[in-house]
Formats: structure tokens, sequence, C-alpha cells
């Protein structure tokens, strides 16, 4: 735990959440905390467990007024609620903000029990996933108890997603507390650098002008990484000077059928799997264009990550994905191979003006309504509304 005394005339906001790297949502809340950092609010930050993160730890204590980890992998130990309730009472938050599932049931109750009436949920997916090794009847407690919480426990519910909205609502979540904030990004880190790209290119021993195609994710099944192998087999077939980078791990890190589809890529030795970086926005320059090729999103920061760099982008059609592109990639069906191969070469096969073109809008739709600074202004003004109902409200990003 570290704390220091902050002088804040907006109020205090918590946010607890089940770790501070790991996917969008830990990405989300990071650049939300940075982006508040020397404004009017004090900000606690609870971590379930943050054993792994490293330099990101040390970054994120820069930045908040108070800081704890709860050392623990499971949420439904008695000693992380009682190790919570102890920190809130401490903190006497104003506004306690959850990260994800999990931490919105538990993060709620405990605020709740505490007489914490200004709770705000986060939800980053479509759906109540399984969490590894959780058994089906553990999984299903917990979304019946999700379902029945959302209505008693948190006072607004925000997604990043108006599909997740949607699903959810339809889960049995109130429509009513439901209230959309996209994901944002800085525009100021993430920025087009063709020197960069040059030099990841050369270390990885990638030709100057060779096409690179990109995936940046988890190694998870969601991510549906045999339907982006099975496209770098069309791909190799008809392009085999095209190399492409798999940013999130090592080979062996893929599951058994990806695994098989990786050794048996024709031109296999074009395929680099390399470990997440913390310099992503050199990496992103690196690609020609950015692939995602999930059977489930919400709103994907890599999208706007890549967006902001200038790279184009095809993604399957689920989520936010294909509104946050607009024109400036292409969508693919999902589980569609061909489609995918095909989406690729349209955007390798575009004229340097045209692709251009496509490069800019990118980066003009990230600038437009999906930077942090704008994104962050919505958050705030949602906590000052919960806390003084009187408070002005910014109106959504269109």
């Amino acid at each position: 735990m570290s704390r220091r005394t902050s002088n804040s005339s907006g109020g205090t906001v918590l946010h607890f959440a089940p770790n501070i790297i790991g996917g969008g949502a830990e990405t989300m809340m990071r650049n939300l905390i940075e982006a508040m950092h020397g404004g009017p609010w004090r900000t606690v930050m609870v971590a379930l467990s943050s054993q792994y993160a490293g330099p990101e730890r040390e970054r994120l204590q820069g930045l908040v007024d108070a800081y704890y980890e709860l050392n623990s992998f499971a949420f439904m130990r008695p000693s992380v609620w009682l190790a919570l309730r102890d920190i809130m009472r401490e903190e006497q938050p104003d506004v306690v903000q959850t990260w994800m599932h999990r931490a919105d049931i538990v993060g709620g109750l405990v605020a709740r029990s505490l007489g914490i009436k200004h709770i705000v949920w986060g939800i980053h997916s479509r759906g109540i996933f399984r969490s590894p090794g959780e058994s089906n009847l553990k999984l299903a407690l917990y979304q019946q108890a999700m379902r029945a919480a959302s209505h008693a426990v948190p006072q607004l519910i925000v997604s990043c997603s108006t599909t997740a909205i949607q699903d959810h609502c339809e889960m049995g979540y109130p429509e009513s507390k439901m209230k959309w904030i996209p994901n944002g990004i800085s525009t100021e880190r993430f920025v087009p650098d063709a020197a960069a790209g040059k030099a990841v290119r050369a270390e990885l021993g990638i030709p100057a002008d060779a096409p690179v195609i990109g995936f940046m994710g988890r190694f998870h099944p969601v991510k549906d990484l045999p339907l982006f192998l099975e496209a770098v087999a069309l791909h190799q077939a008809r392009h085999p000077d095209t190399h492409f980078i798999l940013c999130g791990g090592h080979e062996d890190h893929l599951e058994p059928r990806a695994y098989a589809l990786w050794e048996a890529l024709p031109l296999r030795h074009q395929v680099h799997c390399v470990e997440f970086r913390s310099d992503a926005e050199r990496l992103y320059n690196a690609f020609s264009l950015l692939s995602l090729c999930s059977q489930s999103e919400a709103l994907p920061m890599v999208l706007l990550e890549a967006m902001a760099c200038g790279v184009p982008c095809v993604t399957t059609d689920v989520g936010d994905c294909a509104s946050v592109i607009g024109k400036s990639g292409f969508v693919a069906a999902p589980n569609n191979p061909e489609a995918l191969a095909k989406a690729w070469e349209k955007v390798l096969e575009q004229s340097p003006d045209a692709y251009h073109e496509m490069s800019v809008l990118a980066r003009d739709r990230v600038e437009s309504h999906f930077s942090i600074h704008s994104v962050a202004e919505q958050y705030e003004a949602t906590y000052r509304s919960l806390i003084k109902p009187s408070a002005h409200l910014l109106p959504a990003l269109a």
C-alpha cells in the first residue's frame, strides 16, 4: 500500500479492478487515471492482484493518491472482502468505480455495505465469461448474481460499447442505469512514426518494403487465432512476400489448434510471435495493417491505438468494431478465413494515395471521437452528476 495526502476539490474516486494490466479494460482504466491526474479529483486504486505488473505498477503508483494490492487471485475469499471493506472505510470515497464483472459485484456489494451509494459499474465485454478453471455451476451463479445485483447495487453502469449495452439489457441488466462512454487513448503517445516502424522491422528481420499484417492481443480463444492463421495460410499462397507479427506471446503460448495451424504454415519463418511490449506505439508503426479476428469484442483498445498511428484496420464484424473504423478500414464476417484474407488484400492493394487517405481518416476518427481527454471529461462529468445531481453532464460522444 502507498498513500499520500491530496488537496482535492472534486472528491475521491476509488477504482477497483482485478489487475492493472491484462486487457483493454485495464488499459482504459490506466488511461483515465492518467488523464485525471493533476485535476480536482483524489484517486485511489485497489487491485485484486498486480504482482506481474512491473513498471506499469510503478507508473500507476505515481499517478494515484493511494494504491493498494489485495494479493489474491480469488474475488470470493472472505479476506478480500474484509480488506476491501477496511480500505473503503479508511479512504471514504465519494465514488466507487469498478472495472469488469467480478469486480463490479464484489466492489459494489462491499461499498453498499458501508453505505456508499455512488457506485459505477464498468462493462468492457459483451458477456460474462468464464474465468480459468471456473466450473459451469460457478459461472452460472455469478451470472445470476450479477443480473440481480445490477438492479440494486450500482447507481450507474458505464459501458464502452453500445453493443454490450444491448447484450446486457437482454441478460436482465436495467436499461435505465446504462450509460455509454467509449474507450479513449492518448493521441499524443500513439502517432504516425515511420522511423519507429522501420526500426522495429529491422529489429525483427523484416524487409523495410514488405507488407506487414499485425495482430495485437491476448492468445485467448475469444480472439480466434485459428481463424487468423487459416487466413495467413491463404494469404501466403497468394502473397508470399507478406510478413505477420502476432504480439501477445510466443508460439508455444498458442492453444493446440492454433499451434497446429502455425506449424503447418508454408512460410512459418515470416510469422513473428512477440510478447507484449511497453512500446506498443512503435510496434503499430511497423504494421501495414492491423487485423482483429475475434469472435466477440466490445470496443477494442487496439483498434483505437493502431488507427491513431495511422494504421488501417481489418476486423471481424463484432461488437462496435465496424462503427469504430468506419470507412478507414474493412470489415469481414466472423469465422470466415477467406473473407478475412480478402479484406487484407483490399487494404494492401490500395494505391499509395488511397492508402494515405485511409491512414489519415483513421487518425482523424480517433482524434475526433476517442481522445482520452474528451473521454475523461465525460467520466468526470458523470462523477460530478452523481455527487451533485444538478451538475452539468457533457453529452455523449457522437
